[in-house]
This record gives C-alpha cells, structure tokens and sequence, in this order.
C-alpha cells in the first residue's frame, strides 16, 4: 500500500510542478494585461495559450512570455494571442527568435502606428523581399526596425522602407550603415526650408528644388526617391562623391552609393512590396515549409503531453494552497518556540546526533 502511495504521489508530482510554473507565467501576464482580474477571462486566456501551444512548436511557457511582452508594449488583450502566433510563426520563417520577431512586431506597430493585420503585411512583404533578392528577411527586418518612427514623419511607407533596405543589405552593407544611410537619405529630402547651406547648393546642382521635393515626399515618397536618385546617376564620377557628401553626410555615402549602381533592383523592389499577389502570405508559406519537420513534430507532441499535465496539475493546486495556508501558523508557531527556547533545541539536536552516532557505531 505504502508502494502504491508513493507511486501515485510520484506520478503527480509532474503535472504539479508542470501546473505551478504555468501558474508563475500566467501570473506576470496578469500584472500587465488588463482585464484579467476576472477568474473565467484568466481561465480563458490560460487555456488559449495552452491549445496554441498545441499547434506551434514553443512551449506554452514561451508563448506566454511573449504573451505578456505584448502586454507591456500595450497591446490589447483581444489581439495578444494573435500576436504570439504571429511572432512565433515569423521567429521561424526570419529565423530569428519568436521573442526577438514579437518586439520587432511591438516597435512596428507603435512606430508604424499598424494594426496586427498591417504587421503581418509588413513582414509578407518583408519575406518575399528576402526570397527573391540577395538579402535575407532577418536582415531586412532588422533594418526597418531601426529606422522606425522616422520613414512615417519623412512619409515613406513601412514597404518602401522595406525595398530600399533588402536593396542596400543585398549589396553587403551592415544593418546599422544601411539603416543610418536610409536615415539620413529621408530627412535630407524632407528637409525643405529647413535644409542646411550645403544641402541646397547640392540640390540646385540637381536642378531639384528642396521645399518642392520636401512636398513630394509626403504626396508620392517613391517617385521622389527615384527622381533624386536618377539625377544623382547621372552625375559624373568626378562630381558624386562630392554631392553625396554634402546632402547626405560621408558617413552615409557607403549607404546611399549601392543605390545608385542598382536603381533597377530598387524599382523591382518598390514593385515587389506593391503587388499583394505575390507577397501576400509569404511569410505563412515560409513558416509551413520551414515548421514540416520531424523535430518540430516532435515538440508539438511534447507540448501536447505537458498541456495535458498543466491542466491536470491545476486542479491540485487549490487543495495544496489551502493545505499550505493550514500549515502555515502551525510553522510560525514552531519559529516562535525556537527563537524562544534556543538552549532546548540545541539540546535535543546534540541528542539526536548522539543517537545517529550511536546507530551507525552499532549498525
């Protein structure tokens, strides 16, 4: 009987501990999401992360962790589960992490002012850049992220952004020179009235007015790139360093320059992130191709099994609460006797180490 006992209590003890570190990530979720202080939409969102997990390959206890920095950036509680799925499947298809992909989808959406619907558009757009071109979908993103708030104040468009980047990393340059040259690229075509002395005489030697331009920007941001980049083409070898030095800055000209040699790439580009047709979904068919693997059949399984254990597990937890919270008086009683009675107890410890002693002498 006793056998059986400990089996039983062995065989609990899984689902127990599996049930108490959900119950640890649920409860961060809870310090930043609002609304979740009502037990049955707690026990809901709890039991979504648990079934999602159930169909993508991270654990729950992930999938809850960017559940809840979804909730610090301030996303609504309607669209966090949608945002964890999405952010898993992009960690797959960008091969990045599904944490690194969901605070790229956070900064996007407050940067971009995007919906959830808008980010995934973005990323489509993103992947099938990265399919069809040099660069990859991780290092496209990463540029983008960089550039931020910025492209929406110059008037540039998240996919316009986009295209320039996958066409400049395509060309080998670094994230950070790529996103630091776009940059400077924007604000020197929307600087209008406020252009700097140098900035004026290099747009006058393209014939290029800076307030004109400045309002072309903000009515048709692509057609303006082109036309300052077209000018700056035709510029003798002799005079585009200059030029480019005096608009842009040299520390962007290892940026802007690979433009300038690959205008044609750039307007495939810009076409790319224009027709829904062929990026719409990319970033779901990248995932699916890449997530159709033994292993990942294998964590899906394992998330499957630990659902089941989590959910088991938490209908113990209450009657351990409640058996803890009895105890718990008894063990501060027991604390109080010792701090007041220290000689007594060290007698009996001495006592006890004696009989050890004794025991093992005779054993």
């Amino acid at each position: 009987a006793a056998a059986a006992g400990t089996a039983v209590l062995g065989a609990l003890v899984l689902p127990v501990n599996a049930a108490i570190g959900f119950e640890s990530k649920m409860a961060d979720i809870r310090k930043v999401v609002d609304g979740l202080d009502d037990k049955k939409a707690f026990a809901q969102m709890s039991d979504d992360i648990l079934t999602l997990s159930t169909q993508l390959p991270m654990a729950a206890e992930g999938i809850a962790e960017i559940v809840a920095a979804g909730g610090q950036a301030g996303i609504a509680r309607g669209d966090l589960m949608q945002f964890a799925n999405d952010a898993v499947k992009m960690g797959v298809a960008f091969d990045t992490t599904a944490e690194e992909s969901g605070q790229m989808m956070a900064q996007w959406r407050t940067a971009f002012k995007l919906t959830q619907e808008d980010v995934v558009v973005l990323a489509d757009k993103i992947n099938y850049l990265g399919n069809t071109g040099p660069a990859n979908a991780k290092k496209i993103s990463d540029i983008v992220t960089r550039i931020g708030p910025l492209g929406g104040v110059a008037g540039v468009a998240s996919g316009e952004i986009a295209a320039m980047g996958a066409t400049i990393a395509g060309m080998g340059v670094e994230s950070e020179i790529a996103s630091t040259g776009i940059k400077n690229f924007m604000l020197s075509l929307t600087a209008g009235k406020s252009a700097t002395k140098s900035q004026k005489e290099a747009l006058r030697a393209l014939r290029i007015s800076p307030t004109k331009l400045a309002a072309e920007m903000q009515k048709d941001s692509k057609t303006a790139i082109l036309k300052v980049l077209d000018s700056l083409s035709k510029l003798s070898a002799t005079d585009r360093p200059q030029i480019l030095t005096r608009l842009f800055g040299k520390e962007s000209i290892g940026a802007i320059a690979p433009l300038l040699t690959n205008m044609d790439l750039l307007r495939t580009n810009f076409e790319r992130v224009t027709d829904a047709q062929e990026y719409g979904g990319s970033m779901q068919k990248e995932y699916a191709s890449r997530a159709a693997t033994t292993e990942n059949q294998l964590v899906l399984l394992k998330n499957s099994v630990n659902a089941i254990s989590v959910t088991l597990g938490d209908t113990f937890l209450p009657a351990i609460n409640e058996a803890a919270e009895a105890v718990m008086p008894y063990l501060e009683q027991l604390r109080t006797f010792v701090r007041a009675n220290p000689e007594l107890v060290q007698s009996a410890a001495k006592f006890g180490a004696a009989l050890l002693a004794v025991g093992v002498s005779i054993g």
